[in-house]
């Protein structure tokens, strides 16, 4: 621990950022390469656009995600989303969820959903 923040517990801090509803969603999302907002919005499934988009500006304050805006020749700019490398370490986050998962929970316990991991 920091002697200047005494209190901080680095494990509290990111359990507090990840348990926000759509995060890891977004996250694992990403893993597969960068997308743009529809076509996240597609991969995650279920969110509205509203909180999208406020999870995505919060990922991109804490520099987990990055956000670059694509000319469309004459249309509305496409805003295209990607991982930083922050962002790509989750993959292992990622992938211990999927063993505990694989290990501990059973296609009944759930509502059916895509699985790409």
């Amino acid at each position: 621990m920091s002697s200047a923040h005494p209190n901080f517990c680095p494990v509290y801090r990111a359990i507090g950022v990840l348990q926000e509803k759509w995060v890891l969603h977004i996250v694992r999302a990403l893993l597969d390469g960068e997308k743009g907002f529809n076509e996240l919005a597609r991969a995650v499934g279920g969110c509205n656009s509203a909180t999208l988009t406020q999870r995505l500006e919060h990922l991109e304050a804490l520099a987990l995600i990055t956000k670059r805006t694509e000319d469309s020749h004459g249309k509305l700019a496409r805003s295209v989303y990607g991982l930083t490398p922050a962002g790509r370490e989750l993959q292992a986050v990622i992938d211990a969820i999927g063993s505990w998962g694989r290990t501990h929970l059973h296609e009944d316990d759930t509502p059916e959903h895509r699985c790409a991991g």
